[in-house]
């Protein structure tokens, strides 16, 4: 979800302090470097596993036709010998490592030209980069400085329209390098992507494989946290904090209290203690914004890295502005009970979840979950015009959507409120009793994971979608909608294999719930 930027100082007054801060030693890269004062350090996560560290400047800025951006500043190691014919294939681009600072820019950020010129760092004949016309009317301004066994880079990331009133802030940073003894460290792929046998390994054995990985992601985190985050122990996660002390402990509060509510409505789900993760307290929206495009997911969740994410909101402060908080807890709660869940979510069900925690409250000790402005809107809407709302089935089948068939971009859901009353049914009045199952929201998430076991991830899941072109763009279309269909087929027929008839007398119900309750 991307949010428009309501203030704005200007660029000059924002980063009048940034002379470049002391070197800050980075052994993985073989060098130390000085980041602009003032800036910001966010988790390393996205770009293929190239980038080390990962620093913003304090707010976002704004262009003139793009929005806003936050300024970036990347450590980054690339390796030697990685094979370009594997770039693409079946006709699309892919996802496979960066080879050097130049190509990060081209297939990364996608710039249109790459200048280079031969610019030494720690003594070293290194190249400076700069990336061109980059989508959003971004600039990439980089040095890279050779190693034994590939290239190490620092590089700034900045719209166009401001580079040159930081150009000696971007200078003073990209001339910090200096070089380290290298202590190269193994990139740690989560043990589905590790294993080319996942698939084939019972439960029992998976589980203990998941839960010795997020012992040590999590041991890590804590023992090397970014610069301005303090560590702290809750009930159930390990907190990373930049916000407050004050902030800190209601986040801690609401995610504990999302916990146990959820806990209560799914108790086979939560039976089992959770497997560790890290509570991320982000003390900005701008940095929040700045870290979901960089990893490219807006989830509230991160399962590669085991974080919960909480934002310090604080133009959506008060009881109402705990919702996303909830949604990081279940998120957590269903990528423990499998990998798949997550990226295997239906649509009616993934943003049926998401209104329905939007609109909830949190009073510093429970939450409240009353009918949300959005919901009630639909509702009334359809009451106002003597309208049903749709069937069960067309719901949990999506057929009220149904995937376009020519590859064409799909438009945006447009039955959340619908999918959120449907959750409310399920939760807080009588729709798993009326479907004659207790456990139905926990069976259709056993369900999914089952689904995505048995037919594999998406096969666009790895596809780069930076520069394609139209006919590519419907192509990755096509494939994507194919495998969610079947994935929902699949997943239907396991959790809900209702007769048709069955069905009817359901809807009954459904309409008379919404008669009721408002």
């Amino acid at each position: 979800m991307h949010r428009p930027l309501l203030a704005l100082v200007p660029f000059l007054a924002l980063l009048a302090p940034l002379a470049a801060q002391k070197g800050l030693p980075e052994p993985r890269a073989g060098l130390s470097f000085a980041p602009p004062k003032g800036w910001v350090e966010l988790p390393a996560t996205g770009d293929r596993g190239a980038t080390l560290r990962l620093f913003a400047a304090p707010r976002a800025l704004a262009s003139k036709g793009e929005g806003s951006h936050t300024p970036l500043l990347r450590v980054m190691v690339f390796g030697k010998g990685e094979d370009a014919g594997k770039d693409v294939v079946d006709g699309l681009p892919r996802t496979t490592p960066f080879r050097g600072l130049e190509d990060f820019a081209r297939r990364g950020l996608g710039a249109k030209t790459v200048d280079q010129e031969v610019k030494k760092a720690a003594g070293l004949d290194g190249k400076r980069i700069t990336g061109k016309e980059l989508p959003g009317e971004r600039l990439l301004f980089g040095q890279t400085m050779p190693l034994e066994d590939g290239e190490a880079a620092l590089c700034i990331e900045v719209l166009a329209n401001q580079a040159d009133k930081v150009k000696k802030e971007i200078e003073a940073a990209l001339g910090s390098i200096e070089a380290l003894a290298r202590v190269p460290q193994p990139r740690v792929l989560p043990p589905w992507l590790a294993d080319a046998e996942w698939a084939t390994k019972d439960a029992a054995t998976r589980t203990a494989a998941r839960r010795k990985w997020a012992e040590e992601l999590v041991a890590a985190a804590s023992k090397a946290p970014e610069g301005g985050y303090k560590i702290s122990k809750s009930k159930y996660w390990t907190v990373l904090s930049s916000a407050d002390p004050a902030f800190t402990k209601k986040a801690t509060a609401a995610a504990e209290a999302a916990r146990e509510w959820l806990a209560k409505k799914m108790p086979e789900l939560c039976k089992e203690a959770p497997l560790p993760a890290v509570l991320r307290v982000f003390d900005s929206v701008d940095h929040w914004t700045a870290w979901t495009i960089v990893r490219g997911d807006s989830r509230e969740y991160d399962s590669t890295r085991r974080e919960l994410c909480v934002v310090n909101d604080r133009d959506n402060g008060g009881p109402a502005g705990w919702g996303p908080t909830a949604r990081a807890v279940l998120w957590q709660i269903f990528d423990d009970v499998d990998p798949g869940v997550l990226p295997g979510l239906p649509r009616w069900f993934d943003n049926g979840l998401w209104e329905f925690l939007r609109s909830s409250t949190f009073d510093g000790k429970k939450y409240e979950f009353a009918v949300g402005d959005v919901e009630r809107g639909r509702i009334e809407y359809y009451s106002q015009n003597k309208q049903p709302l749709p069937q069960i089935w067309d719901i949990v089948q999506e057929s009220i959507q149904p995937s376009p068939k020519d590859g064409k971009q799909e438009d945006v859901w447009g039955y959340t409120p619908e999918c959120s009353r449907l959750v409310r049914w399920f939760w807080l009045h009588d729709g798993q009793q009326a479907f004659g199952k207790p456990t139905q929201v926990v069976d259709y998430v056993h369900a999914i994971a089952k689904a995505y076991g048995k037919l594999g991830p998406n096969p666009i899941a790895n596809v780069s979608t930076i520069g394609l072109t139209t006919d590519q763009q419907k192509d990755l279309n096509t494939r994507s909608y194919q495998w969610r269909d079947a994935m929902l087929v699949e997943i239907n027929n396991t959790a809900v294999p209702l007769v048709d008839g069955t069905w009817r007398a359901l809807n009954e119900k459904w309409l008379a719930f919404n008669k009721t309750v408002k």
